[in-house]
């Protein structure tokens, strides 16, 4: 049902019968609209979708898993403003997550905040050691940051209280500076972040290199007593997305031009495994497996087929359950809808898996038992 047809069908319920004593207190009215369901916008045999968004394009399970947190990707190589959402799953109600500036107590000393103005991209949630859940995401404006929030309880949801920022370093005598994609937690309140390409370089050349597939950054890990550290034997076309597993030892990194999914020991920079499927975006932890999303097309077909001034973009992709100890398969799902596509992110709940995108203004879940052809 429709949250509008919900609401006239109330007012008409009660300008029509009853007396006064016989009307839904506030609260009652709140409560009843709240409970009331947000239809799809759109379904297939393979999708659910939800619309009025604006590039979703990373998604995080709230502690309670009832709340999906939502980016707002406000693009490459010139970033704008945009919100990030968070979702209530048992209604589909989407609202801008409340954020709250606080003390700067979780980052560096020198990055400063004065306003809620964000150009959200990359996105993690992790529980710190003293037991407060921390969130951080990768940030293009004003300037090129990691935010980070302590994610606290409301009576309804959940808000984002900020925590403090870690400023990209300019490094090689302002000649280079790292323009991040995704951001990985570990519980002492550091992160990996990784450094997709040099934000001085030129768009073009850009391209050009990852049609050639050639090495455009590291991942970096950032701690308080030592800032900005590159990660060794990281170095890789287009760094994307990035997780760490329950230990801290070891790193999943995506490689969107090369489609690489690699697993990295972090003591020793070794690549113990690697997966090549399609241009890897987004990595999620979930159900022991590592969930790659990866889109199934050439760079100039993306740049062809979805112009920065569309709203969707509907390019296939697929989605691994890779096994966490050497990346092998353990399910494929090959997706080419008219309803949705380029999904950048891939987040099972229960026997559902719910999907972002980079270029989209909606969200889609797949129901795990649906038959879908792995193309082999």
């Amino acid at each position: 049902m429709k949250i509008s047809f919900f609401i006239l069908a109330m007012a008409t319920f009660l300008g029509g019968c009853g007396t006064d004593s016989d009307k839904p207190s506030s609260g009652e009215l709140e409560k009843a609209v709240k409970s009331a369901v947000i239809e799809p916008c759109a379904a297939d045999e393979t999708f659910s979708v939800w619309c009025g968004f604006k590039n979703p394009e990373d998604l995080a399970l709230t502690p309670d898993s009832e709340f999906l947190l939502a980016t707002g990707f406000g693009g490459i190589p010139q970033s704008t403003l945009n919100e990030m959402s968070i979702i209530e799953l048992s209604t589909m109600q989407r609202n801008p997550v409340e954020i709250v500036l606080a003390e700067n107590t979780w980052g560096d000393s020198g990055c400063k905040r004065s306003t809620l103005d964000f150009s959200t991209h990359g996105l993690d949630v992790n529980q710190r050691v003293d037991g407060k859940h921390m969130v951080a995401v990768t940030n293009h404006l004003p300037k090129e940051t990691v935010e980070l929030f302590e994610l606290l309880p409301t009576e309804s949801s959940w808000q984002l209280v900020w925590r403090g920022c870690a400023e990209s370093p300019v490094i090689e005598s302002g000649a280079r500076q790292p323009m991040f994609n995704d951001v990985a937690l570990n519980a002492v309140g550091g992160f990996y972040a990784t450094e997709m390409y040099n934000i001085t370089m030129p768009f073009d050349e850009l391209l050009a290199a990852g049609a050639a597939g050639e090495d455009t950054g590291v991942v970096w890990y950032w701690s308080t007593d030592n800032g900005f550290q590159p990660v060794a034997g990281s170095k890789g076309s287009f760094p994307n997305g990035i997780l760490i597993n329950d230990a801290e030892d070891t790193l999943y990194v995506n490689y969107w031009f090369s489609g690489e999914t690699t697993k990295l020991d972090i003591a020793s920079g070794e690549v113990l495994a690697t997966h090549r499927g399609g241009r890897a975006d987004n990595l999620t932890l979930a159900d022991g497996s590592v969930w790659a999303a990866k889109h199934d097309m050439t760079i100039m077909e993306y740049v062809e087929g979805c112009p920065a001034d569309s709203v969707n973009c509907f390019l296939p992709f697929s989605v691994y359950e890779l096994d966490l100890k050497d990346l092998s398969e353990k399910n494929v799902w090959r997706f080419d809808s008219a309803i949705f596509g380029f999904g950048t992110v891939a987040m099972p709940v229960g026997k559902s898996i719910w999907f972002g995108s980079a270029h989209g203004d909606r969200i889609a879940r797949f129901d795990m038992n649906t038959e879908v052809s792995d193309g082999t």
